[in-house]
């Protein structure tokens, strides 16, 4: 075929494809499900519209500013790589919102790919039960009533029986009565008392809505029962003594069922988004610039109650069969994440356990807030070529809300490779175990935590575990971490730490060593209050730790150490302890120590949550007194190739030793001094003000201040900002100076 008449084909392939795209618009506040949803002033009005279409490639889906769903949307189709479908906004700068309502997600991706979705707010924590659904006693008799003594009585409701263990405790029922028969209905209560012989309470007319019922105690065993005139009476709930007895219908999706999807309802766990991968590889997914938080389950369920994820990629695979899947080409930016029962954002493999060649891949998270997720921010597994920068970790491992986790380091990689952390904030992590700023996981290969700013993690600074190879921590600023006491006051346990470094690896009493494990080129403040420890397992396999700066306060319990690992696979050299007489150094870290006062900027014994107070002073002993890590062009060989920057862009010298810490600069007298941007906030982390410095400018500054939510909080003037009134959390600070915009963050203390 001649390739003029090829290339005509396939632009007219490409024509044909975007003249048959659609653009749908729908608005709860304004549609019709009968329009035609092709226009602004014809949109649809429900998800059950949308969830009734099978989208082509190409099309988008637009969203009125500012409307509310209730349900799940089950976006069905696939685009294409040059035609995703997307999902965006349209009408205005508020966000719609998709409540789940207690279905499984707000949005539900199911073996579809080429997606992109923007600008939405998810939440997902009511009650999976249809509380418009009801029920009667009649149709609940055999299976929560018995069928009466006589005609006057003609249901029964059995609260106890002797010999059941109750030993006469109070029987509180409660009905939640729906409609009742037209000559209406009574109840009565029926019980034993002290020589078994049976009581009949006055009969009592049931009204509509709640019924309370309450027996109260007696000092004897006996039975209870509630009695009721007629099986026709409607109800929606019964509990008894405060436990759900029956709490309606679940709510169904329709065509979503199975076991595996519980026809939609979000009894037992919730999402925000959940991409699921059962049948084929999938790819290519955006979700930029979304708020997704209160991610729970039903409250009742408590076995349950911490099963909340904002964001889930779920891949399936069944080795039996030789049906392998995976995902690829995800793109999580310029979004927020917080308060879910676990974790933010995961990305979970099933099927594969033990298959090392099968990853998902290409994974970018990137400018996104985790901010109170009751267990890690974001957890990847099985995944490979992983970047996550610029993000803020804020309180993960949340106890908040009671249907939390409670328990989660900021990020951990599982059976990962090729992961890159890099200029994060890792802040406040909480929990009995883990909940480090970050931690590694087992199983990895290639991963580097890097150029991060890690404060206040009640697990610590730095965690590995076993059977990893090339992976670590180098050029970050800790400050603060590893307050966590142990709760039985043993020794290298659970207590908080700067660095620890084991060999777990999953199994009890299996261990796993891994290679080239390294921790290089950090900066570690401890204050006065916390003696975290460092302690090194036995037999981790080989261990590199050069030219980290660790300070602490004068004062203050000592710092216990112990390396536990065989000295011949330790690389220990060029660390800076001061003041190292609150540091009990095991033997294998003074290895060509140095004790010099290093002459941070910090000048608070408590430290200061300003990562440019720990650069040091242009006299200090750290200044090219490192150890020099060189000797490969591959900078994913950690061992061998430093990465040529240090925490604040400075160059480091593959020839030349470099300075101990994150700092690689000829020394600062002056906070202000080196400014990576043009503008920027400092401190980013405050308990009351911040600074605004814009290189070569002295004129107006306005700052809008947003939540989270993007809520608008006040507008402030001039070059300094106060937070003092604010709550904790995370803001948006919008600055405009010289005709010109720029959005900041500040974590308020």
């Amino acid at each position: 075929m001649p390739i003029k008449k090829i290339k005509l084909i396939i632009l007219l392939f490409f024509v044909s494809s975007s003249i048959n795209a659609n653009v749908y618009y729908v608005s709860s506040s304004f549609g019709n499900d009968s329009n035609s949803g092709l226009s602004i002033q014809t949109p649809f009005k429900s998800i059950e519209k949308l969830n009734s279409i099978n989208f082509n490639p190409g099309d988008s889906i637009y969203f009125k500013s500012g409307d509310y769903w209730e349900g799940m949307f089950w976006l069905k189709g696939s685009g294409t790589l040059t035609e995703p479908i997307v999902v965006d906004v349209y009408g205005g700068n508020a966000r719609p919102i998709i409540n789940g309502f207690g279905y499984q997600a707000s949005i539900l991706i199911f073996n579809d790919q080429h997606i992109h979705i923007n600008g939405l707010e998810l939440y997902n924590s009511a009650d999976h039960f249809d509380s418009a659904s009801t029920t009667t006693i009649s149709a609940q008799t055999p299976n929560l009533f018995t069928n009466g003594p006589n005609t006057s009585w003609t249901n029964v409701y059995s609260a106890c029986i002797i010999g059941d263990g109750n030993n006469g405790a109070q029987q509180t029922f409660v009905i939640n009565v729906t409609n009742l028969p037209a000559q209406g209905a009574n109840y009565r209560v029926a019980r034993t008392v002290a020589n078994q012989n049976w009581y009949f309470a006055p009969a009592q007319a049931l009204s509509l809505g709640l019924n309370t019922i309450t027996v109260n105690s007696v000092s004897f065993d006996r039975t209870v029962k509630f009695q009721f005139s007629n099986g026709a009476v409607e109800f929606s709930t019964i509990t008894l003594n405060g436990d759900s007895i029956y709490q309606g219908v679940a709510k169904k999706l329709p065509g979503f069922g199975g076991v595996e999807n519980s026809w939609g309802s979000g009894k037992n766990v919730r999402f925000g988004v959940k991409v699921v991968v059962s049948t084929q590889d999938l790819q290519n997914f955006t979700f930029n610039d979304l708020y997704i938080h209160d991610i729970y389950p039903t409250p009742s369920n408590t076995n349950n109650i911490h099963l909340g994820y904002g964001i889930k990629f779920e891949t399936q695979s069944d080795l039996t069969s030789g049906l392998v899947n995976i995902i690829s080409n995800i793109k999580v930016i310029n979004s927020t994440i917080s308060n879910t029962g676990h974790y933010g954002l995961w990305i979970k493999s099933l099927g594969i356990v033990g298959i090392d060649s099968v990853k998902n891949n290409q994974i970018l998270v990137e400018n996104c807030v985790f901010e109170h997720t009751g267990g890690s921010g974001f957890v990847p597994n099985k995944s490979k070529n992983v970047l996550v920068q610029d993000c803020i970790f804020n309180h993960t491992g949340s106890s908040i809300d009671n249907r939390m986790w409670k328990r989660g380091s900021g990020m951990w990689p599982f059976d990962c490779k090729n992961v890159v952390a890099q200029n994060n904030k890792f802040l406040n992590a909480h929990g009995p175990m883990d909940s480090y700023g970050s931690h590694i996981d087992y199983g990895n290969e290639n991963v580097v935590f890097q150029y991060n700013y890690s404060c206040n993690n009640e697990g610590g600074f730095a965690e590995i575990l076993g059977d990893n190879i090339n992976c670590g921590y180098r050029y970050n600023i800790s400050v603060n971490d590893g307050y966590r006491e142990d709760p039985n006051g043993t020794t290298w346990d659970k207590k908080g730490k700067i660095f620890w470094v084991s060999n777990y690896c999953g199994q009890n009493p299996i261990r796993c060593t891994s290679v080239g494990t390294f921790i290089y080129n950090n900066s570690v403040f401890v204050s006065d209050t916390l003696n975290p420890e460092i302690y090194f397992w036995p037999n981790v396999g080989d261990v590199h730790v050069y030219n980290n700066l660790i300070v602490t306060g004068q004062n203050g319990q000592t710092i216990p150490t112990l390396i536990e690992n065989d000295p011949s696979d330790l690389y220990i050299s060029h660390n800076l302890f001061y003041d190292s007489t609150r540091i009990d150094l095991d033997i294998e870290l003074e290895n060509n120590a140095i004790y010099g006062d290093p002459l941070l900027l910090n000048s608070f014994y408590y430290g200061e949550n300003n990562d440019e107070a720990y650069k040091v002073q242009s006299n200090s002993p750290a200044i090219g007194s490192g150890f020099l890590i060189s000797g490969s062009t591959d900078s994913i060989n950690y061992l061998q190739h430093n990465g040529g920057l240090d925490y604040f862009g400075n160059s480091v010298s593959h020839n030349l030793p470099s300075n101990i810490g994150a700092y690689n600069g000829s020394g600062a007298t002056n906070i202000l001094e080196i400014n990576k941007d043009k503008i920027r906030l400092y401190p980013s982390i405050t308990i009351d003000n911040v600074n605004i410095l814009i290189e070569e400018y002295s004129g107006t500054i306005k700052t809008e201040i947003y939540t989270l939510s993007g809520d608008f909080i006040a507008v402030q003037y001039g070059n300094k900002l106060s937070f003092e009134q604010y709550k904790s959390g995370t803001y948006f600070c919008v600055i405009t100076y010289a005709n010109k915009n720029k959005n900041l963050r500040v974590v308020k203390l």
